[in-house]
């Protein structure tokens, strides 16, 4: 009787585990098949502004490394660094001490060159006077006028020594070539320079204005063609945590990159602020007109798989389906999108990591 009783319990214990495997397994499935929260948005059609959004470089108008064409001695700085300098004004004074010796020695020579030449041609003329009556040979007038055109050369060519000695003291100041503003000296007061070293003194930048340059996908040309024959096209210039700056859209390189499929183009900003400043990274906003009647969603709806992009749609059934699209552009965190959709589509904005063509879906607020 006793071995009946634990027969029995034991039968009982072991239905028991069974029964709660079951519900477990039960509530396992019911967390399967649970369906993905997603959220979503509809696909509206409106006018939408289109505008080309890309990152830019600023770039200086013109930009000239300053050098030296004689070496010498720097014995004076006439700039701080970091400053606006104006063409023409004096930079940097060189020891001008041995030019100035060597011009003096070539304008001496000058003047000699010349009284030899004024005596040569009084002799010329006075023999051209004594060969008419006989009284000097054809040979000695000859020989006076071969003297006197002799001396002309030394004397051209002494004053071409001296135009040359002449330059070489004004190369001992360094002018600015274009108004701007300077870098920091690469070389203090006191050191020897080189003539036409590789590496400049100084760079002198032209902020005011300058230029900012970007490259969009090659299929925006033709509207960018025609957005130019229409007027001036207006860029804006954002750089990061600054203002906007508005400018103006002045070239379209002539070739396409074919590496990347984009085009060059470069704006021109007057820069009065001085807020872009070279070198810098901006985002770049360039309007190409409004899109009429647009089929528009937002963004981040978009997907890219392997046959290309495309957004999840909820159907009548409240299930997922994929449907392809064709972004045109972006603008303001949404898109104008060539698709086989309409106006009034739930389009899923978040949740898709779940997703698959077919699955229900539980659409939240």
């Amino acid at each position: 009787m006793r071995k009946q009783t634990g027969w029995a319990r034991l039968l009982a214990g072991m239905l028991l585990i069974l029964s709660l495997a079951a519900c477990s397994d039960d509530k396992k499935g019911q967390r399967q098949i649970e369906a993905p929260r997603v959220r979503v948005e509809q696909v509206v059609r409106e006018d939408a502004g289109r505008v080309l959004q890309v990152v830019g470089n600023v770039k200086a108008s013109a930009s000239v490394g300053v050098v030296s064409r004689v070496t010498g001695e720097i014995v004076k700085v006439h700039f701080t660094e970091g400053q606006d300098v104006e063409e023409g004004q004096t930079l940097i004074s060189l020891d001008d001490r041995p030019f100035v010796a060597q011009l003096r020695e070539k304008e001496a020579l000058l003047a000699k060159s010349r009284a030899q030449l004024v005596k040569a041609r009084d002799d010329m003329r006075r023999y051209s006077e004594l060969v008419k009556n006989g009284y000097v040979s054809r040979e000695a007038y000859e020989a006076t006028a071969t003297e006197a055109a002799s001396l002309k050369g030394t004397v051209q060519s002494d004053a071409a020594a001296v135009d040359s000695a002449a330059l070489q003291v004004s190369y001992c100041t360094l002018t600015a070539p274009i108004s701007g503003r300077v870098g920091s000296l690469s070389v203090d007061k006191g050191n020897m320079v080189k003539e036409n070293a590789e590496t400049p003194l100084l760079t002198i930048h032209t902020i005011s204005p300058c230029y900012v340059v970007f490259s969009v996908p090659e299929h925006n040309l033709s509207t960018i063609f025609e957005r130019r024959a229409e007027g001036p096209v207006e860029v804006t210039a954002t750089p990061l945590g600054g203002d906007p700056e508005k400018g103006e859209l002045t070239l379209v390189e002539n070739e396409v990159d074919t590496r990347t499929g984009t085009i060059r183009l470069r704006a021109t900003f007057t820069n009065e602020s001085r807020r872009l400043w070279p070198g810098q990274f901006v985002n770049v906003r360039l309007p190409l007109g409004t899109e009429k009647n647009a089929l528009v969603l937002p963004t981040v709806a978009v997907q890219s798989g392997r046959d290309g992009t495309y957004v999840y749609r909820i159907n009548a059934d409240g299930k997922a389906e994929t449907v392809p699209v064709r972004v045109l552009f972006e603008f303001d965190s949404r898109c104008a999108v060539d698709a086989k959709l309409e106006a009034g589509d739930n389009i899923v904005v978040d949740g898709m990591i779940r997703l698959a063509p077919g699955v229900p879906v539980s659409i939240v607020k």
